[in-house]
Order: C-alpha cells, then structure tokens, then sequence
C-alpha cells in the first residue's frame, strides 16, 4: 500500500513535476486529434471510421483531456488516469489492432503509439526510481 501512495505522489518531486506537465501538454494535443478526427478534420473522414474506431476516439478524446488536466495539476487522479489511458490504449492497439485500423498506414500509426506509451511509461518509471 505504501508504494502505490508513493507512486501516486510522484508528482512531488522536480523532475517528474516537469515531466508531467509535459506528458499533460502532449496530452492536451492527443485529446485534440482525437477530436479533430470526430469532427471530420482528420486524416480519415469520419465516415471511413468503422464503429469501433469511433468509439475508441470518443473515449481516448475524453480521457486524453482529463488526464491532460490532472497531470498538468500534478494530482494523483491525473497519474492514475494516465496510466489507465496509456495501458488501455496498448491493449486495444497492440491486442486487436483490426478493431481501428483498415490500412497498412493505420497500422503503422497504431505502432507509433504503442512506441509512444511505451517511451512514456518507462521514462515515468525511470524519474521515478531517481527520485527515490
């Protein structure tokens, strides 16, 4: 129970306040792709989106600008809600790619997040373990 306190307090630290304010920024333009494509400013008009695609936007556009929110705010909701956003979004596109993705060019998108949350995850792990 004392590490999850202390993972949730990450932000308390120098480094990993930048960092998030970062991650929170990258965010806040992740939420904005997300809905530009619903919007039918996107790459791929709207109505080349099958339903699940349009549903996983809506969510990701959502949780993207809460966690934009709280990671900027350094709050540990935020933290929570950018692992749960990172994680979620590995499992979608890396489990069931053909859920979202038709082309070999959404694939190839779809493994510029995977390499994304990844990258982001292990630098929040590594700031994390320096602030010890």
């Amino acid at each position: 129970m004392n590490k999850l306190k202390a993972l949730l307090r990450a932000g308390e630290t120098p480094w990993m306040g930048i960092y998030l304010r970062l991650l929170g920024v990258t965010y806040l333009a992740l939420s904005g792709l997300h809905f530009a494509n619903l919007l039918g400013y996107g790459q791929i008009p709207l109505e080349d989106l099958t339903g699940e695609a349009k549903t996983a936007s809506l969510i990701y556009a959502q949780l993207f600008a809460f966690s934009a929110v709280g990671l900027w705010m350094r709050r540990s909701w935020g933290i929570i809600l950018f692992f749960i956003t990172a994680f979620s979004q590995l499992a979608l596109y890396a489990g069931f790619p053909e859920l979202v993705a038709t082309t070999d060019e959404q694939l190839q998108a779809l493994q510029g997040i995977i390499n994304y949350h990844i990258s982001t995850l292990a630098i929040f792990i590594i700031i994390r373990m320096q602030g010890r």
